[in-house]
């Protein structure tokens, strides 16, 4: 809890780092750091995110099987073809379900609650709709190489803590999404490009108020 509370404090603060906030959006204006902000998500980390991720990456994931080989098939094959049969259907779950259907939504309406907004849920329930796909797009990029080598080659025990130092960056990309106003397709920046933030109304639910 601790180490992945202080992962997300980092990706936060190297996403204020990298992305500051200007004043009134004035660049000639000094930058804010939002010190708040850090601590949401190092509360996020620390007491949402890592213990459901302990139970999913460490105590579930890893005697999950694959449905697809029955336990004939299984006696007749040997354990190596086994395994990536059963890898393979757990890196599908890990990479390509669980973001989109719970680590995501989770994220931003968490993130939006501890922010202290009178309505949270709808506060999240915009941003989804603004930053969803192309989140989850970004997810099926930086985390399934990674997952996959998890998977096969490194031991259960270690595969929080690679993934721990893995999402530094990662969480410096959600800390963007989530509380960065954009400026719309052909600002030039790379991060604004890559979540699509076109409208004046997709910008007002990137922001926290």
């Amino acid at each position: 809890m601790v180490s992945t509370g202080l992962f997300f404090g980092a990706g936060d603060c190297l996403a204020q780092l990298m992305f500051p906030h200007h004043i009134d959006d004035d660049v000639n204006k000094p930058t804010t750091f939002h010190i708040d902000r850090t601590v949401r998500a190092m509360i996020y980390g620390s007491f949402i995110f890592a213990p459901l991720s302990v139970k999913w990456h460490r105590l579930t994931l890893p005697y999950i099987k694959s449905p697809f080989l029955s336990t004939a098939r299984r006696a007749r094959i040997t354990h190596t073809h086994t395994d990536i049969h059963d890898n393979l259907f757990r890196l599908t779950l890990d990479a390509l379900l669980m973001p989109g259907l719970v680590w995501i939504p989770l994220y931003n309406t968490a993130m939006s609650a501890l922010a202290l907004h009178s309505d949270p849920l709808s506060v999240a329930a915009d941003k989804l709709r603004n930053n969803w796909w192309n989140v989850l797009r970004a997810s099926w990029t930086v985390w399934t190489p990674l997952q996959l080598v998890n998977l096969f080659f490194v031991p259960v025990h270690l595969r929080i803590v690679l993934a721990n130092v893995w999402s530094i960056g990662w969480n410096c990309f959600l800390s963007f999404v989530h509380n960065t106003k954009g400026h719309g397709k052909g600002s030039g920046k790379l991060m604004e490009e890559l979540v699509d933030i076109e409208t004046a109304d997709e910008e007002q639910t990137m922001v926290y108020a």
